[in-house]
């Protein structure tokens, strides 16, 4: 009986102790083979290796896997020139750095850092003459197959797992993650800021990415679907929270109920709900404090509905008996020793379960959501309270109420029953609003204090149409 295909990654360290020589042991056809890929200064890495061995694999199960006749180079070049002949791994860090300069958040720095490791990973070691055409072409398609490997591994069942870090350092395991069209053409974007410097430079005489259509350099995409929950999916998934939360032992009960409840009332970024401090959650004045944001507009004071404000004085007070730190320094919704939530992990774990916990129950199965799902699906409440466009920009931190009107406009022709209705008013309400949904809306968060219509969300788009017509003649 004939051995089965196998292979393992391999990694071999040189004397100078930095650089590390990715490659593979393949049993295919019935051989041993021994290949060299590259070195991590040539962008190679325990991922992509992995990746590679896996697309390896899958060609040897089809029989078109053609064994390699020689290993390949992994020789270093030294060359540096201050022209066209610089390689572009230097040159291409003196521009992320400028942009550093002009004072950008961090969470923007992150993801110029993360795209920057996927160019990197193909042109660090490249000269900026030497990257054409064809170079970003190939670019391009490598990594629409690196993704397809993965989503097919997926789909054999057997997914391939990455070794990931947390923001506290701590490692755990998850799924590799395939970069969809959309995540590639940002890669792409980038690489083409960066040549584009180079050209302005008098570096190079043309940006390769912006030859010929732009379909030719890019990949074609389609609109994400915008998914939300109608207010019984988003009390369902808190109740499957707090059925989590009961479940769990004493020193893992971290509060999911209360943080997915603020995320579905309030409008939060992820990031904003994992970094917050018990000292920007005031109870008494029932107000959140965003300190620091994405925009300035982002830097800002959320008002807390009273619904909102009863599952935060549960959770402080469950925090609290179960001896978890509440300093005014320490997260709200941390962990048990006060650091900050991972986004990733609350993605995976916290939101995951959640849904499982409902499809376990034998319950209609929840919408394909995320974190961001359940900001739309505060501005969807927020709309269907009568809420007023511009305050709902300014409590979400947006900068213009563009995306509002995007959510009034899906709720334009969706009509509520006066029972669904009090079901949302009973999450939206504050503390000077009477306990049964009015038939008009409250002049504390309208347009100038003028009140309207609070069936359906057509009167608030013809009131905001108004204000903006008559700030124009302004």
């Amino acid at each position: 009986m004939a051995r089965p295909n196998t292979g393992q990654v391999t990694e071999r360290l040189w004397a100078d102790g930095n650089t590390v020589t990715f490659g593979a042991r393949v049993r295919a056809y019935g051989k041993r083979h021994r290949l060299t890929w590259g070195t991590n200064r040539q962008g190679w890495n325990r991922t992509r290796a992995e990746i590679t061995l896996e697309d390896i694999l899958q060609k040897v199960e089809r029989g078109t896997w053609m064994p390699p006749e020689k290993g390949a180079s992994v020789k270093q070049s030294q060359r540096t020139q201050p022209d066209g002949r610089q390689p572009f791994g230097a040159f291409a860090r003196k521009v992320i750095n400028s942009k550093r300069a002009h004072g950008l958040d961090d969470d923007t720095i992150a993801g110029l850092e993360w795209k920057l490791g996927y160019v990197l990973g193909e042109f660090e070691r490249l000269e900026l003459l030497e990257i054409d055409v064809a170079r970003v072409d190939s670019f391009r398609d490598e990594l629409a197959e690196r993704s397809r490997i993965i989503r097919d591994a997926a789909a054999r069942g057997k997914p391939l797992v990455e070794s990931v870090r947390s923001q506290t350092g701590k490692p755990y395991k998850r799924r590799k993650r395939a970069l969809s069209n959309g995540s590639i053409n940002e890669i792409l974007t980038l690489l083409s800021q960066i040549m584009q410097r180079a050209v302005d430079y008098g570096y190079v005489e043309r940006n390769p990415l912006r030859v010929g259509e732009r379909k030719e350099r890019f990949l074609p995409t389609t609109r994400p679907r915008r998914t939300f929950l109608e207010v019984d999916e988003f009390h369902a998934l808190v109740d499957a929270a707090g059925e989590l939360d009961r479940e769990a032992r004493q020193d893992r009960r971290v509060g999911r109920r209360a943080a997915i409840a603020t995320l579905g009332v309030t409008g939060f970024r992820i990031s904003e709900l994992c970094n917050m401090r018990c000292a920007q959650v005031d109870l008494a004045r029932a107000r959140f404090k965003i300190p620091d944001a994405k925009t300035e507009k982002g830097i800002r004071e959320v008002e807390m509905t009273l619904w909102e404000r009863d599952e935060l004085l549960s959770h402080r007070e469950q925090r609290a008996r179960d001896g978890f730190p509440m300093a005014p320094e320490s997260h709200f919704f941390g962990t048990r020793t006060g650091g900050p939530r991972d986004p990733d992990r609350f993605r995976d774990r916290l939101l995951g379960r959640a849904i499982a916990t409902r499809t376990k129950q034998g319950l209609p199965p929840l919408p394909n959501i995320t974190p961001h799902s359940l900001r739309r699906t505060w501005a969807m409440f927020a709309a269907q309270a009568g809420r007023d466009p511009h305050w709902i920009a300014d409590q979400i931190g947006h900068t213009s109420a563009a995306f509002t009107l995007q959510v009034y406009q899906q709720t334009r022709n969706r009509r509520l029953t006066d029972k669904e209705r009090q079901v949302v008013w009973e999450l939206m309400r504050f503390a000077d609003e009477p306990t049964e949904c009015p038939l008009t809306r409250q002049a504390t968060r309208g347009v100038r204090g003028v009140n309207g219509s609070v069936n359906g969300p057509t009167a608030s788009l013809e009131l905001h149409e108004e204000v903006s017509a008559s700030d124009d003649e302004g």
